[in-house]
């Protein structure tokens, strides 16, 4: 029987508009090696990757080691200066994230992640504005109720095609699209009264 890696990721969502969270959930071949861990990162709208690595001439230095457990800033990626604080944020859209072990270019693992936070964010901001109680809502509150839950399964819908159809042009275009919904609402017009 062979023995080799598995590697996987698990990257979280999060409300925080400027962390990225990046999990090892990889099984490592007991006994084999696990040389120059690698990190890349494809942001939205970029055909470059941002690459993070073990790098000890860096100060502070980098360390990439399996189990890792990564919550990055932009400051953590370069994409920011060092000393930027607060750090940057990161943008909504589809992120394609490889990890691999040496050799690189035969032991990786590739997923799509379709970032929302800032979208979920003004959600969930819309959902605060509702001023509900304990009992049965008013119609006007059950109508704003049925646009958000429209709203969110665009979102939700969207985050599936990226992340487990493996579509990502759709992905896009749902996000868009919720996103166009959610403004829309957040402008006063029913959302549900144009379907």
């Amino acid at each position: 029987m062979a023995i080799k890696h598995t590697l996987a990721l698990d990257i979280p969502d999060t409300a925080c508009e400027n962390i990225l969270k990046i999990w090892d959930a990889s099984v490592y071949g007991q006994g084999l090696d696990i040389d120059c861990p690698r990190l890349d990162i494809y942001m939205p709208g970029f055909s470059y990757p941002l690459y993070y690595t073990t790098d000890a001439t860096l100060i502070p230095p980098t360390i990439l080691e399996p189990g890792f457990q990564k919550n990055f800033s932009t400051n953590d990626l370069g994409i920011t200066h060092p000393d930027t604080s607060p750090p940057g944020t990161f943008p909504d859209g589809l992120y394609t994230i490889q990890y691999s072990v040496s050799p690189n270019e035969e032991v990786y693992v590739r997923y799509y992640h379709l970032r929302v936070t800032k979208l979920v964010n003004a959600y969930n901001e819309e959902i605060c504005k509702i001023q509900m109680a304990a009992c049965e809502a008013t119609s006007e509150q059950q109508d704003r109720m049925k646009d958000l839950r429209y709203i969110k399964m665009y979102i939700d819908a969207a985050k599936a095609k990226a992340e487990y159809c493996h579509a990502p042009k759709q992905a896009v275009e749902m996000y868009e699209y919720a996103k166009k919904l959610l403004a829309q609402y957040q402008s006063g017009c029913c959302v549900s009264c144009n379907k």
